[in-house]
């Protein structure tokens, strides 16, 4: 028997069937629009004004489309999928709060072909969430995006090839500025600024090259990195970053109050750029080739001499590069010296925080040649009070053994809560009140279910009789409009009624995910990197012992919490009521 063909019509919709069905529910719909940088610089390109007026308009004419969201990244790589707006959509996609995306065409999505493919295939699909691309006619709801299913991996590997054809010319014009000793990057290094006449050549800011060469001096004389941040702050002098938001060559507000830290201090005494050389290639990538963004060796960076004025002498520069190599020998001659003693594992790393800066605490190994042999200490502190000064952020440091205690201390607490609600919960609900409970919960269920049913298949039943003439536009969409808003409650009611009668559960202790890891670590013995990271979502340290700490499943443990309350109360009622 031969199958009976389903290919869209001219105009591009669906067939009957799959109009009703796709009909039958009300999509919250995100619109997505994407350009990159290259794209912007083409003035036959299409722009992101035209991109959201394309798709809006779409949107728009679609009365099963409900548009609640708009994403735009601009100047942002197709090759790449960590984008900022795209992934807040996706973040939003995982939280329920979109069932279709929009875009103007697959290229929007990305032009890398594997991930755009797991997107279309597994991601999308698994979150129940339909994507629409204009332009090319795809929309994945239709039954012949499984038959054509070799167009869009075709179009993908198209939109592929073009960005890697595009990555390798812009490489090569990268690398030939490069070897020229063109300056290419974004902003010049402080100290410098580019030339009005060619971007390209790099001249000196009269402005603050004093400061450059005060800081190789201090540094010469001896002064650490964290000391000359420190002065600098305290002086009022403006840090670099700072300086050029006020020049408005950044427009990032985060750096309106930023200072000097040693990192900044140390980025700048390594750079020739100071005294008229042109140091390049730092960081490489080429999407053409497979390389990932990386930062080469010394051997792997182009260095081309004399390529502007510089701001110091060479001696100065050289004096200053003896001196931090000096430094970074000692530093290595004392890792092999303490080789063989055991290093502990900061298992606070990324949510220990600094009460009064916010800044993240470090981790510090102290070790030394005692009269009993080598002695080692751990403690955690503030950097910032050293490089920012006390006025900025006090001094501060907790022994990490006194932490570790604290935070364990702390834990068991919060954990052993689990278990006592854990165990007078499950009590209540082996009660014979909560049984009928949980029975009347699984009437209301199956109630509630036949009423969705049965608007569902109204709904349905409701395109046959406009296709029929039976009913005109306007009361069909009245009617289908009607039915979708009550399915949409129904279906709300159903979710919630099945929540209610899980948590009269026998074995019910919370959420899946609260409950398993709460259960994996209750009682532990030796708190670890895992446990503090799966259990806590930071730790605030002001100094004196004082510590804040915000667990990840706080909201969780209140909630069990009120809800064993809850229950005591509902049965100890029921049972007064007999």
């Amino acid at each position: 028997m031969a199958r009976k063909s389903r290919k869209p019509s001219a105009s591009g919709t669906l067939d009957a069937a799959a109009q009703a069905k796709a009909e039958m529910k009300l999509y919250r719909t995100a619109v997505y629009a994407r350009l990159s940088v290259e794209d912007s610089k083409n003035p036959d390109c299409d722009t992101i004004e035209n991109q959201l007026s394309l798709v809006r308009n779409y949107v728009e004419s679609k009365p099963y489309l409900r548009q609640t969201a708009e994403y735009i990244d601009n100047g942002v790589s197709g090759t790449r999928f960590d984008r900022p707006e795209f992934m807040r959509m996706v973040a939003d996609m995982r939280a329920g709060e979109i069932d279709c995306i929009v875009v103007k065409d697959l290229s929007r999505l990305g032009r890398n072909y594997l991930e755009a493919g797991d997107y279309l295939e597994k991601i999308f699909p698994f979150f129940g969430v339909r994507f629409i691309a204009v332009t090319d006619g795809y929309d994945s709801i239709n039954p012949n995006t499984a038959e054509d299913g070799l167009i869009v991996p075709l179009k993908n590997l198209i939109n592929e090839a073009y960005a890697k054809d595009m990555s390798k010319k812009i490489s090569t014009a990268i690398n030939i500025k490069q070897r020229q000793g063109k300056f290419i990057g974004c902003r010049a290094a402080y100290g410098y600024m580019k030339s009005p006449e060619d971007k390209n050549q790099l001249i000196v800011d009269r402005e603050v090259s004093g400061i450059v060469v005060r800081i190789f001096e201090c540094k010469a004389r001896g002064m650490g990195n964290a000391s000359i941040a420190k002065m600098l702050n305290e002086e009022g002098v403006v840090s670099p970053m700072r300086y050029k938001y006020e020049k408005g060559l950044t427009k990032n507000k985060r750096y309106a109050d930023s200072l000097w830290n040693d990192g900044t201090i140390a980025a700048m005494i390594v750079n020739p750029v100071y005294i008229g050389d042109m140091e390049q290639g730092i960081q490489k990538e080429a999407m053409y080739m497979g390389i990932q963004k990386h930062k080469p060796q010394k051997s792997g960076r182009i260095y081309v001499e004399g390529t502007h004025e510089p701001i110091l002498s060479r001696e100065l520069f050289d004096k200053v590069q003896n001196i931090i190599e000096e430094r970074k020998q000692k530093v290595i001659a004392d890792r092999k010296k303490y080789a063989n003693v055991q290093r502990k594992d900061n298992i606070f790393k990324h949510i220990l925080f600094c009460g009064d800066c916010g800044g993240r605490l470090n981790f510090r190994r102290k070790a030394r040649n005692g009269s009993d042999g080598v002695k080692v200490s751990y403690d955690y502190y503030c950097p910032n009070s050293d490089s920012y000064g006390e006025k900025f952020c006090k001094k501060k440091s907790i022994k990490m053994q006194d932490m570790e205690e604290a935070v364990g201390a702390a834990l068991r607490m919060h954990m052993n809560l689990f278990l006592d609600t854990k165990e007078v919960l499950q009590r209540l609900n082996r009660t014979a009140q909560a049984k009928q409970i949980k029975t009347d919960y699984k009437r209301q269920i199956t109630d509630t279910r036949n009423r969705l049913e049965r608007a569902q298949s109204m709904n349905s039943s409701l395109y046959n009789d406009y296709a029929d003439g039976l009913l005109n536009e306007r009361d069909y969409l009245f009617a289908k409009q009607k039915y979708v808003k009550e399915a949409e409650n129904l279906a709300q009611k159903l979710s919630e009624l099945a929540a209610m009668q899980t948590t009269y559960e026998t074995e019910y202790a919370g959420g899946q995910d609260f409950a398993k890891i709460m259960e994996q670590y209750a009682g532990f013995e030796e708190l670890t990197s895992d446990m503090a990271h799966a259990l806590i979502r930071r730790i605030v340290f002001f100094g004196e012992g004082r510590i804040e700490i915000e667990y990840a499943f706080d909201d969780e443990l209140k909630a069990l919490v009120e809800l064993a309350e809850s229950r005591k109360e509902e049965i100890a009622c029921m049972q007064r009521a007999v």
